[in-house]
């Protein structure tokens, strides 16, 4: 057995004067109570093998030095969510610096590890060399939790990368407080996820200062999740956005911007999917409403990139009959360039990090008062049931899809099937709901809609500009980008009724896959699901 399931948070520290600051702050100090900071040199050389045989499984090796002591470590990811990681965790005395499973032997990890590496000897990868400063805290509801500040460097040959990291450790209690802790610290000290363990951050600098050295790349998580546990995709889909986000902190191009959008879309069709199965007195109903304010905030950004992104293409069709005024064009680019501002600026200072965590505090509180309760929640029947229900209002509602004439019944549509897009898309890490053509055509007709709905808000989003309004060429440019544009949402809405059609047979195809799983039968065809399709 390992010696435990070690459950922490890591975030970065840019400003080498916090450390100080955050031991001295009087309110780590009321948590600490009696206990004082202590604080310790560490020295480490990671192990594996020429082949990476440990790192390809999902096990890490080092050897430290502590004080006069000797210690070997091996730890095993079960999982990483932006800052967030739970390893098992095996540590043995060892009389010095050379790497043996020797000291593990006998144990399930040592024995694991002996059978992967065969005759296979440990070599060196890298070594870290940082001091550390630890101090004991207790939140208001007992949970205790060990602060612990990283200074120093990790190094391969004569390349290094500093250290400089906090990190909190649940040593007893709520992980729902110590991600509240957590948060706390990011709003206070402006502090960032820091996802990479030392071990992550050593191979990638290993692999920099010796290239000949193949190191491959770690299996996701996402690809570890055996249920459709609400906690565990949640988790990953939190994952995908704290990545998003560090992506436009370093830069915010249009891409990056794009990307963090979509993941916030697919976190809030999650939450919302999941939403029955938590009590109506969450909290976390607090969390989607601030999830929504930066929906709305980057679905501004996408507005404006859609009407720059069109008027590009028109004249560049028609640049030859006249020469477009660029001036409202260039109130434009400074309205995004204003918004785009804002977004980086709060998660520099760590708004989102903050409502991530609070967010992931949320989940985890939720789980461990079920937990507490003793529920049994059946939660296969519950995502069969709620899949089960959305496929047949849509495909009741497709049988009379809207015309032109209902453009926010045809928006209302298109979100259903974004949302609906987005599970399918979480659930296909989960072998069983797994199903790519059905991710497919969700996506063909999502994007079908999306072509509607883009081409039809032109006018309004051309009104909202101010810049060259009244003036005679700027109105002739209007009218002919929106003569364009609305040739094309009647050629794109042309194409519709065939998108949909094809979209409602294979939702019975999946209608009747659903109703296979719950009666245990596990048939994905539709051949071995037929006699299940209900009733049409």
């Amino acid at each position: 057995m390992p010696d435990g399931s070690e459950l922490e948070i890591k975030l970065a520290i840019s400003d080498n004067h916090l450390f100080d600051n955050i031991v001295a702050d009087p309110e780590i100090q009321a948590m600490a109570a009696d206990n004082k900071p202590v604080s310790r040199s560490f020295e480490a050389v990671y192990f594996d093998t020429r082949q990476f045989l440990l790192q390809n499984n999902g096990y890490s090796y080092r050897i430290r030095q502590e004080g006069e002591e000797w210690v070997a470590t091996v730890k095993s990811d079960l999982s990483t969510s932006g800052g967030l990681s739970e390893r098992e965790e095996w540590n043995e005395k060892v009389t010095g610096p050379a790497p043996s499973l020797k000291p593990f032997s006998g144990t399930h990890v040592g024995d694991r590890l002996a059978l992967l590496m065969g005759n296979e000897k440990l070599q060196p990868l890298f070594s870290t060399r940082f001091s550390r400063t630890s101090l004991p805290l207790r939140t208001a509801d007992g949970t205790r939790v060990e602060l612990a500040l990283d200074r120093g460097t990790i190094w391969s040959g004569v390349s290094g990368i500093p250290i400089s990291e906090l990190e909190l450790e649940l040593l007893e209690g709520s992980a729902g407080e110590l991600l509240k802790l957590a948060a706390w610290f990011v709003s206070r000290w402006h502090l960032s996820p820091e996802p990479k363990s030392k071990y992550a951050r050593g191979l990638e600098l290993l692999q920099l200062s010796n290239p000949d050295w193949k190191i491959a790349p770690q299996p996701s998580i996402r690809e570890r999740i055996s249920s459709p546990e609400p906690l565990l995709l949640l988790n990953a889909q939190i994952k995908g956005l704290f990545a998003a986000q560090a992506a436009v902190a370093a830069t915010a191009t249009p891409d990056n911007i794009r990307e963090l959008r979509i993941q916030f879309r697919r976190l809030r069709s999650l939450l919302k999917f999941f939403q029955p199965h938590y009590p109506k007195d969450s909290a976390l109903q607090v969390q989607q409403d601030r999830l929504r304010q930066w929906g709305i905030l980057l679905g501004q950004v996408r507005d404006l990139d859609v009407l720059t992104g069109s008027w590009l293409k028109f004249t560049d069709k028609f640049y030859s009959l006249f020469s477009p005024d660029e001036q409202w064009l260039l109130q434009i680019k400074e309205r995004r360039d204003f918004l785009t501002e804002q977004i980086v600026y709060r998660i520099r200072q760590g708004a989102l990090t903050q409502l991530l965590l609070e967010l992931q505090g949320g989940l985890y509180y939720e789980e461990e008062r079920r937990q507490a309760d003793g529920a049994e929640v059946k939660v296969n029947l519950f995502v069969q049931k709620s899949l089960t229900q959305i496929l047949k209002e849509l495909r009741d509602d497709l049988r009379d899809p809207p015309g032109l004439e209902s453009i926010k019944r045809l928006h209302q549509l298109r979100i259903r099937i974004k949302r609906l897009r987005y599970i399918q898309d979480a659930l296909n890490a989960i072998p069983q709901y797994q199903d790519d053509d059905f991710a497919v055509a969700l996506k063909k007709l999502q994007g079908q809609l999306g072509k509607i709905h883009d081409a039809y808000q032109i006018k309004s989003l051309l009104d909202s500009v101010e810049a060259g309004k009244g003036t005679d060429r700027f109105l002739l440019e209007k009218e002919l980008f929106i003569s364009w544009r609305t040739r094309d949402l009647l050629g794109y809405y042309a194409e519709l009724p065939k998108t949909l059609e094809a979209f409602r047979q294979l939702a019975k195809v999946q209608l009747r896959t659903i109703a296979a799983l719950r009666s245990n039968r596990g048939a994905k065809s539709g051949q071995n699901a037929g006699s299940h399709e209900p009733g049409q």
